[in-house]
């Protein structure tokens, strides 16, 4: 454990804490009960660090089995390296929910990064990747698009020359911008034509024309989700394109691989699970949608899915982009990855020896290591499926950590191209 005096230094000489502490009064708890630290906080600065004592109005707790796990080196264990990691193996946060809990979810997802540096010292990353600036040629376009009984303009970029069409589905509220690294790569540019797209209701896609999505909810299905992949697939005329998508877009990787295999030529699924990732009763996303939780309050549980050997920057450009996207639409989208993507459902009708398909799971992403309901239950319930643990990236590996993610595709994309070739 940190003494006072170190951790005090570390937590009052974080700019990215300081800044997420604004307008908070409150006393703050953290560690292991027997050596907890409570942070006075007045006005967004903290006045005091001390023993723990008395009563807090946020309390970050765990079993002291997780604390002696989490604090064992700068480098966490896959499930330690965050608060949003951390939940599945004990750690909480309690306090009043909309006032302290949510609205200063990033103030806690930084403490707790800041405790363990204090501890542990700090978590190298990665370096910033120079941006393939030569070949950032990537061409946005809209197309008005039908599906589900309504039309949508709908944007989409394109980039690359090479031969064989790759559409490139963006995460659960978030849009095509998690592709541009992808986009702009020279190896990837001659491989394939990649066409990154915003979703209706999504980034530069506005709600489908006519839909009063001010009166209701976003929410969304399986089957509509389908459908717009279809339909834009039909609209640019694509013969057989590969299909790779991330988070929202593994799980749809999958559908489309059960109920629209002839259409497509392969499937990648990134971090795609067999079934659902939790009970149904765990999350209510509803949450999301309620207006006195803060709007940041699911984007900070998001900047915690990143992964801590990631570019710093490109971590916190993955909040950004879940950040600008409109409240509520995250929501939706994770209604179907809790709820409506099950291949205990639809798992056989996938003919994976006919159309390749691959998952890539990160190391730092659950879904690599649940062996009921992650990717070890895919490669054992699917037969023909490929899956892959990508070492040192997580659930957001494309927008990132891009280089390295990068590096691990192609050589397999190399050898989905060669088996859909020798055909």
């Amino acid at each position: 454990m940190p003494t006072i005096d170190t951790f005090r230094a570390e937590a009052t000489g974080d700019k990215e804490l300081t800044y997420k502490l604004r307008g908070l009064d409150a006393t703050v708890r953290i560690g292991p009960d027997a050596e907890a630290f409570d942070l006075e906080i007045v006005g967004g600065e903290i006045k005091d660090v001390r023993p723990a004592s008395g009563d807090a109005d946020v309390v970050i707790s765990a079993p002291d089995a997780f604390w002696a796990q989490a604090l064992s080196k700068p480098l966490a264990e896959p499930g330690y390296e965050t608060v949003t990691m951390s939940f599945s193996h004990g750690l909480k946060i309690e306090g009043n929910f909309a006032a302290h809990v949510a609205a200063y979810q990033a103030a806690w997802q930084r403490l707790y990064l800041v405790f363990r540096k204090a501890v542990c010292g700090l978590n190298e990353r990665r370096a910033e990747p120079a941006p393939f600036r030569d070949t950032d040629t990537a061409v946005g376009r809209y197309g008005y698009i039908q599906a589900n009984g309504v039309e949508a303009r709908v944007y989409y970029e394109t980039a690359g020359t090479g031969p064989t069409p790759l559409l490139l589905q963006h995460t659960a509220g978030a849009d095509s911008r998690q592709y541009r690294y992808l986009l702009a790569h020279p190896e990837m540019q001659k491989r394939f034509t990649m066409i990154a797209y915003d979703l209706p209701y999504h980034g530069k896609s506005l709600p489908p024309i006519g839909v009063r999505w001010w009166e209701q909810p976003y929410k969304t299905t399986r089957e509509e989700l389908m459908n717009w992949v279809v339909a834009l697939a039909d609209y640019l005329k694509l013969d057989q394109p590969f299909f790779a998508g991330c988070s929202v877009g593994g799980q749809l990787a999958l559908d489309l691989a059960a109920y629209h295999k002839d259409r497509f030529g392969a499937f990648i699924s990134l971090n795609g699970w067999y079934d659902n990732p939790i009970p149904p009763d765990a999350i209510n996303n509803d949450i999301f949608r309620t207006p006195s939780v803060s709007e940041d309050y699911p984007m900070s549980i998001i900047l915690g899915g990143t992964t801590p050997v990631a570019p710093e920057a490109l971590a916190q450009e993955v909040y950004w982009i879940y950040r600008s996207n409109f409240p509520g639409v995250y929501a939706g989208d994770n209604d179907y990855f809790m709820h409506g993507h099950d291949l205990k459902q639809c798992g056989h009708m996938i003919d994976a020896h006919a159309k390749p398909l691959v998952v890539i799971e990160g190391q730092y992403d659950s879904a690599a290591y649940d062996e009921v309901h992650g990717g070890p239950a895919i490669e054992r319930n699917v037969p023909g499926s490929e899956v892959i643990v990508a070492h040192g990236l997580g659930h957001f590996a494309p927008s990132d950590d891009p280089v390295a993610f990068a590096d691990m595709l192609i050589p397999v994309l190399d050898r989905v191209l060669a088996r859909v070739q020798s055909k």
